[in-house]
């Protein structure tokens, strides 16, 4: 049964299914971070099953120890230093070279790594056309904006995490993360909206966010 099942994802159809469904998963979650979630999590299992199952076949277990440190560069810009994607994009480097490494005994290697790239960046373009207007999608992020709100757990992890405010902070008001908008503070009286912010701070009242970088002055953009 299992060796069927290994036979099954070394067959070009299946690696580029599973390979493409894990990639678009954990583009989704870099996306829509600030904290690591179950939509990651299916992506690195999509993408695990490929690989090991090309391992069985005899490909290089160096590939592995690759495709592992491009994973937790992902989790590390996902989940533990949010930053400017820099991890991020180093890790689906990673990803892609160890994946290249699994299946590169089989005769389709750049033919199911191109596929699955050229599918994973049309479901982007979908996800950023489609998606916001999407009824859908718009509940799930306001299910994640609540178990954020409610979680501290959840809200410690945003410590570091970088975003826009979405309205005047007065000081109270809305800014979003990684596609979640959540209620936040800031210390000083007012912050305008679309100011770049970091969370510098996790308190009983909520996060306290502070900007990057110091607004332009209105008589200064007028001049």
């Amino acid at each position: 049964m299992l060796e069927s099942i290994v036979q099954w994802l070394q067959t070009p159809y299946a690696t580029v299914l599973f390979t493409f469904i894990g990639l678009a998963f954990l583009v989704v979650e870099f996306l829509t971070r600030p904290v690591w979630s179950w939509v990651g999590t299916v992506g690195i299992l999509f993408l695990g099953a490929v690989f090991v199952a090309h391992l069985f076949s005899g490909s290089h277990w160096w590939g592995m120890l690759v495709f592992a440190l491009g994973v937790a560069l992902v989790i590390v810009e996902t989940h533990v230093l949010p930053g400017r994607g820099i991890s991020a994009l180093l890790g689906f480097l990673c990803i892609f070279a160890g994946m290249r490494e699994a299946i590169m005994i089989q005769s389709h290697p750049l033919f199911a790594l191109a596929v699955s790239s050229v599918l994973t960046l049309m479901s982007m373009v979908a996800f950023f056309v489609y998606l916001p207007r999407c009824p859908l999608w718009r509940e799930m992020q306001r299910r994640m904006q609540l178990s954020l709100s409610s979680n501290p757990q959840a809200q410690r992890e945003l410590l570091g995490a970088e975003g826009m405010t979405l309205t005047d902070l007065t000081p109270g008001g809305m800014a979003q993360f990684g596609g979640v908008s959540l209620h936040v503070l800031t210390e000083k009286e007012f912050l305008p909206a679309h100011t770049p912010v970091r969370v510098a701070d996790v308190r009983p009242e909520g996060l306290v966010v502070e900007p990057l970088s110091q607004p332009i002055p209105e008589e200064a953009e007028r001049q």
